[in-house]
């Protein structure tokens, strides 16, 4: 099978992928929408919205199991390979579900399960809720106000889960989710050791902590600053809006490489 694209067969090929799968899907979603409505259900959490990105983010790692056969099983490996259709195909078949159908259907579903399922569920244990109109267009408000550079910040951390997880559920037959979880905690780890690392090149801080840039990556949160022991923050740091867009367009080259370097394992696979 030579590495063309032919438009026919990429459809053959995410009709075969739906019809084999479908009851994963399905399950998956169903997992998804009860996460979504009782992270709901939690107020006392800090940060609910980190939770609800993680589950954005894993959630996209999830459906990457889908995408290709086990590994570990080596007669539906090999029928996998088998398949007449390109590497390309296969590969773009991936990304339809992973990341073309993913993602707006996760926003369609937590838009539901949040609010609307949400919202007919507490009624019948609190009266004292205001009108479901008045409640939706609340949420609708919250949705349209919240800052476009937040969801830049999700939408990048989807992608550098799941390039990561797909690089490597191509890459190794066994073990993957592990493999997978060391990889992350250790790119963060050496990350913001680096970040702390040139920080305190760059400021004298006799006594004190780092914050890298971000919780996880630059793309988080483009600034830094640093605090003594005081709990009075000394210095901050704020990128200006030019460089924190380049700063969002370098990452999101760097996870297309992720992605291109999962489409190379899947041609090695196939060698």
């Amino acid at each position: 099978m030579n590495d063309t694209f032919n438009i026919n067969r990429f459809w053959l090929l995410v009709r075969r992928q739906w019809t084999e799968n479908k009851k994963v899907y399905l399950l998956l979603w169903g997992v998804i929408s009860i996460s979504v409505m009782v992270l709901q259900f939690f107020p006392s959490i800090n940060e609910p919205y980190i939770l609800y990105i993680l589950l954005f983010c894993f959630g996209g790692c999830a459906i990457s199991t889908t995408l290709f056969s086990r590994w570990s099983d080596y007669s539906r490996s090999s029928f996998y390979l088998l398949i007449p259709a390109s590497v390309t195909e296969k590969f773009l078949c991936g990304l339809f579900y992973g990341i073309l159908l993913f993602i707006p259907v996760y926003c369609v579903n937590y838009f539901i399960f949040r609010y609307i399922i949400t919202y007919l569920v507490i009624i019948l244990f609190d009266n004292n809720l205001p009108s479901f109109s008045a409640f939706i267009n609340g949420a609708i408000h919250e949705i349209i106000t919240t800052p476009f550079p937040t969801y830049m910040v999700i939408f990048l951390s989807f992608l550098f889960t799941q390039s990561i997880f797909m690089t490597i559920f191509i890459r190794f037959k066994k073990y993957q989710v592990l493999i997978f979880l060391i990889t992350i905690m250790a790119i963060l780890l050496i990350y913001n050791i680096g970040m702390n690392v040139l920080v305190t090149k760059l400021v004298d801080v006799q006594v004190g902590s780092i914050r890298a840039p971000g919780v996880f990556l630059t793309f988080y949160s483009p600034d830094f600053g640093y605090q003594s022991f005081k709990s009075i923050p000394d210095e901050h740091f704020s990128f200006i809006k030019l460089i924190w867009g380049l700063n969002n367009l370098v990452w999101f080259v760097v996870f297309a490489i992720l992605y291109i370097t999962a489409r190379f394992k899947l041609k090695e696979r196939e060698i």
